[in-house]
């Protein structure tokens, strides 16, 4: 899809969910649909609001202390979730805490110098940080040219990371056009494709490892995809790859494993493979249909079975690609209507886990575990490119 399609397709979304509203009063049978989605609206801008307060004064979230505290993935999620509110940079409810939060995000982004020996913009005491990352991981400078990362943290785990700054940012051009971050989205792309193993995926370090495994893989995969949305050129085959490799990891439960060695299926791994196949551009329908039945079998969206309930993984993150994945399908009477049930479920659950400081908390990062709880609340808004269908 072409810059113009996609700002068009963006516009003619944006026109039918303000028509839709308009004629809201005078749809009886809709309404009570609409009013079970909204349940709690006053509850999810609270927690927005908290979430917004604990931005940095340089835009990032998180502190030091935590796994993966001041990453810019971190920053990158939460921007999500005020998109997902309805506010763009310098504009609307968040709309300062998005334009810090993008400011961030691409400071954050790797540039070699013409002697492909350093980086563009980092000071000395950051230089010798970088210099221990890379030596420590066989690397050159060159190779985390266009990467988005703060190594300075705790996680040292930049490619996941970059994955979802990179879908941030690519969210951001393709709502506002801002070409001021275009070069390093283009720069974010080309390391993701040049980093692509021989499997077709990907994994923590920014290189061709042996091994891939399915949640980086999905991360990058779906980056992909929102930067061909924006209109940003992304080699077809790497795409293709990448679901493919994605396809090999599906067991004969529905459900999907973690890498191409046997291993048991997970929710939210499935949740997320699935969102993935539904991004790829290619005709996965059977193993998409599988996997939702696995999702259903773990998580029915109408019986309640608390005890596998506990049981998923990851909570919030399941939920948020699996409210994604549902979402995404609901294009039929029959999946709109597992849609309605799901959603009312999973909005039930969520708001059951939300703590009294109106934030998801967690000990690997508070501002992580309250995006994706927030995203899965606000996808039906249908705010930015991601969450459309």
């Amino acid at each position: 899809m072409n810059a113009l399609k996609a700002n068009e397709h963006t516009t003619r979304r944006r026109f039918l969910n303000s028509l839709f509203w308009s004629v809201y009063f005078f749809l009886p049978i809709r309404r009570s649909y609409v009013n079970a989605l909204e349940t709690g609206r006053d509850v999810v801008e609270d927690s927005l609001d908290r979430l917004a307060s604990r931005q940095n004064e340089d835009g990032s979230f998180g502190v030091s202390s935590e796994l993966f505290g001041r990453d810019p993935a971190v920053a990158a999620l939460s921007g999500l979730a005020f998109l997902a509110a309805g506010s763009f940079p310098g504009r609307g409810r968040y709309g300062d805490v998005l334009s810090k939060i993008v400011s961030y995000v691409g400071n954050c982004s790797f540039k070699v110098n013409k002697q492909q020996t350093g980086f563009v913009g980092v000071d000395r005491s950051y230089e010798q940080i970088v210099d221990d990352y890379l030596n420590d991981n066989n690397l050159e400078a060159k190779q985390i040219d266009g990467l988005i990362a703060n190594l300075r943290e705790n996680g040292r785990k930049p490619l996941y990371g970059h994955g979802y700054s990179t879908l941030f940012l690519a969210e951001i051009f393709g709502t506002t056009n801002d070409q001021s971050i275009r070069d390093k989205i283009k720069n974010a792309i080309d390391l993701i494709v040049r980093t692509q193993n021989a499997e077709g995926g990907w994994r923590y370090t920014p290189s061709a490892v042996p091994l891939a495994d399915i949640s980086v893989t999905v991360c990058q995969l779906s980056a992909l995809r929102s930067c061909e949305n924006a209109g940003i050129y992304v080699p077809s085959n790497t795409v293709a790859r990448a679901a493919a490799y994605i396809r090999s990891l599906q067991n004969s439960d529905g459900g999907f494993r973690y890498m191409t060695a046997e291993g048991p299926s997970g929710y939210g791994r499935t949740a997320a493979a699935i969102h993935a196949l539904q991004s790829s551009g290619t005709d996965y329908e059977v193993e998409i249909q599988r996997g939702f039945e696995y999702l259903e079998n773990v998580y029915p969206t109408v019986a309640d079975t608390i005890q596998r309930n506990n049981m998923i993984e990851y909570w919030t993150y399941a939920q948020f690609y699996a409210t994604l994945a549902y979402w995404r399908a609901a294009t039929t009477n029959s999946a709109q209507t597992k849609w309605n049930d799901f959603s009312r479920r999973v909005r039930q659950d969520l708001l059951a886990r939300r703590s009294e400081d109106g934030l998801w908390n967690s000990n690997i990062s508070t501002e992580v575990e309250t995006s994706f709880a927030l995203c899965a609340l606000l996808t039906f808004r249908e705010n930015s490119p991601l969450f459309l269908r």
